[in-house]
């Protein structure tokens, strides 16, 4: 770690010797840092947005930490792996060679689990923000890897509380489920029908459906759910998979004859905002955070601060990377010793105030699976002004508090 000094803001651009590419560098001077952060998100290419978002949020969480006395001052790299498997880990191993004392990002599951390793043999601080697999906290769990976003487990969990709500309002028996047919969306069913189970939920499975990696036309496969449609169809799409599929069920008339639920990432504002008025209303839908929930000072700040940047709303990445901050800030804070090592032992059952936190609450890491514990707010859409160009957001909110039986440590 490096002496405590005056932070100062800076961003810039930096070109690493070994890797021919730009990285974005916030927050303090080489000099003047405590420590740095090696940030990995794509800048470019088709998910740029990711990582775009990611670097405001980050910007926007230092700049925070600027008018606290007790903060410590944080070097921020931000190296664009664009989206690329061998990049990302040959970025991350440029990092630890550097001396970089924290590794933090990622937005693919496969990705982060080589980044992870690379951190268990090097004793890197891995924060893990923007994947979803649970496989990170469950059998590849180790000292030094912290997930700070809910993953496919956790998501699932809550939509699994959701169905067993909704089955005794409107008993529903059947269930189909379509998602992309890699890790996540294997994933996002496995731990779907294990969360049912667990909460005692009885349904029968109508149709188990998965798209070919790149596939952007699923005719195929809603002719198919037309032809027998479930009470409830389970979505594991995400983002630009997702939009495409929506958009040709409409058009189809699928959505109109069954409960089609996503409860992962697809209430995200990026869904929301590329869909517009085809979005029907009455899908149910969930996200990691949401612009419009909750209706606290803290999320209205944090919203209004990232749009007066960039004249955007923020997707969930943006606060996961703002999470990387908040909880290296108040690990700093409460270690007694201002060491890489200190900050990691500090970890396990912090308490940190994050915008996507109801009133009375605040996320914790449960000190045995090193998850972040948060809420999962469920949302119904309908028609809403003011998040143009989303025309349709959540409401009709169904919150359900983090399940496990951890307690969060008092700070």
């Amino acid at each position: 770690m490096k002496p405590w000094n005056s932070h100062v803001l800076a961003i810039g651009v930096l070109l690493f010797s070994s890797i021919s590419r730009a990285d974005i560098v916030l927050g303090a001077s080489e000099r003047d840092a405590d420590f740095e952060v090696g940030c990995m998100y794509p800048l470019t290419g088709p998910s740029a947005l990711w990582g775009n978002d990611a670097v405001v949020a980050l910007e926007l969480a230092l700049e925070e930490l600027e008018a606290e006395p007790l903060s410590p001052k944080m070097r921020v790299y931000v190296a664009d792996t664009m989206g690329k498997q061998f990049r990302s880990k040959e970025i991350a191993q440029d990092f630890i060679d550097r001396g970089v004392e924290v590794l933090c990002g990622v937005v693919n599951s496969n990705i982060a689990l080589e980044v992870s390793q690379l951190a268990l043999k090097h004793q890197r601080l891995f924060l893990g923000a923007g994947h979803s697999s649970a496989r990170l906290t469950e059998g590849e769990r180790h000292p030094w890897y912290f997930h700070l976003n809910n993953d496919a487990s956790q998501s699932s969990d809550a939509g699994a509380r959701y169905l067993r709500d909704l089955k005794q309002s409107e008993g529903w028996e059947t269930v189909s489920y379509i998602g992309p047919d890699y890790e996540y969306g294997h994933q996002i069913w496995q731990t779907m029908m294990a969360s049912l189970k667990r909460h005692k939920v009885e349904y029968r499975v109508k149709d188990e459906l998965y798209s070919l990696l790149g596939e952007t036309d699923y005719h195929l496969y809603i002719k198919a759910l037309l032809e027998d449609p479930p009470d409830v169809l389970v979505s594991g799409h995400w983002t630009r998979d997702l939009v495409s599929f929506l958009e040709q069920a409409a058009n189809a008339g699928l959505l109109e004859k069954t409960h089609f639920v996503n409860f992962d990432t697809g209430g995200g504002y990026f869904v929301l905002s590329r869909l517009g008025d085809t979005l029907p209303e009455g899908l149910v839908l969930s996200g990691r955070s949401h612009v419009n929930w909750p209706e606290t000072s803290r999320n209205q700040r944090y919203v209004s601060a990232f749009f007066s940047k960039t004249q955007r709303f923020p997707t969930f990445i943006a606060q996961d990377a703002y999470t990387v901050i908040r909880v290296l800030d108040t690990a700093w804070q409460q270690s007694p010793q201002k060491t890489l090592t200190g900050m990691r032992d500090a970890i396990p059952g912090l308490e940190v105030a994050l915008p996507e936190d109801p009133e009375g609450f605040r996320s914790y890491i449960d000190p045995e699976t090193h998850k972040i514990m948060q809420y999962h707010a469920v949302g119904t859409t309908v028609k809403t002004d003011g998040f143009w160009p989303a025309t349709r957001m959540l409401g009709e909110w169904k919150i359900y508090p983090p399940a496990i039986s951890s307690t969060p440590a008092t700070p």
